[in-house]
Order: structure tokens, then sequence, then C-alpha cells
């Protein structure tokens, strides 16, 4: 559980500076390469989600963040989730969360800051890198579970 609190903080503290140094040495629109040809850094605000869907209704990422919380909380204080890789996807899913929830509260809207040069996407920041990264792993890390839970339910046939 140390390790989940130390990786979840982890991750919350340095979404936290990137972000705050975003705010406080870029201009709201500004743009400045970082790494040419694949990322520059662009300051934006986003009050929905992912490409800005339900931006009218920034509210509703106030109220359901806390719920979803809770309900991981219980996921993971029940052990439902006793593999490991799971459960630090689980948390690395809830620290972006976290991240991005903050900036709500402070900010009215998400501080994000990645714009890749090579192809059209969302300017994104180091919480949604942990979010995405955190829902690939546990799933990837479910399905394995699960066939190694089948394999074993045969081999004892």
């Amino acid at each position: 559980m140390l390790i989940s609190l130390l990786f979840g903080f982890g991750i919350f503290a340095a979404d936290r500076v990137v972000k705050l140094w975003i705010v406080n040495n870029f201009a709201l629109g500004e743009v400045r390469a970082f790494i040419p040809g694949v990322l520059r850094l662009h300051y934006v605000q986003n009050t929905g989600m992912a490409f800005g869907f339900l931006a009218e209704h920034p509210w509703i990422f106030l109220v359901l963040t806390p719920l979803i919380f809770g309900v991981l909380g219980v996921l993971i204080a029940k052990n439902l989730f006793p593999c490991p890789v799971q459960r630090l996807a689980i948390v690395a899913v809830m620290a972006g969360g976290l991240g991005n929830w903050v900036d709500r509260l402070v900010y009215g809207a998400v501080i994000d800051m990645f714009e890749p040069t090579f192809m059209r996407f969302a300017v994104f920041n180091v919480a949604d890198i942990f979010i995405v990264l955190g829902g690939i792993a546990f799933v990837i890390a479910f399905i394995l579970d699960e066939r190694r839970k089948e394999k074993a339910k045969v081999a004892d046939e």
C-alpha cells in the first residue's frame, strides 16, 4: 500500500510542478518549441475532457471525480484487485484524475501544455498521460490475470 501511495503522490506532484511552471512562465495560448518535430509546449485551458468533450458542462467533472475516487478507493480497500499492476494502474488513473480535478477547482479549467507536432491531436498534460497509461495497463493486466486464472482452473480439473 505504501508503494501505491508513493507512486500516486509522485504522479500528482509531477503533474502539479509542470502545470505550475506553465502557468507561471507562459501566457495563455503561448506556444514554444520543446522537442522539434515531435512536441511543443502550448498553454491552453480545457473546461471539458479529452478533445474538449463536455466543455460546456465543467461542473460534471467536479461532481463525478470524487464519486469515481470513492468507488475506486473502496475497490482497492476491499482488495478486489490483488494484482499489483492492476492496483498501480488504478492509482495512476486516480492520481491523474486528482491533478485535473485540482485544476478545475483552482483555475476553473484543466491546464494542458503538450501538443504533438507530427500529427493533429489534443493538447494534454502529465495527468492525462497517466490516466491513459493507467487505463491501458489496467486492461492488459486484467486480461492477463483472467487468462492465468483460466489456465490454473483448467490445470486443476
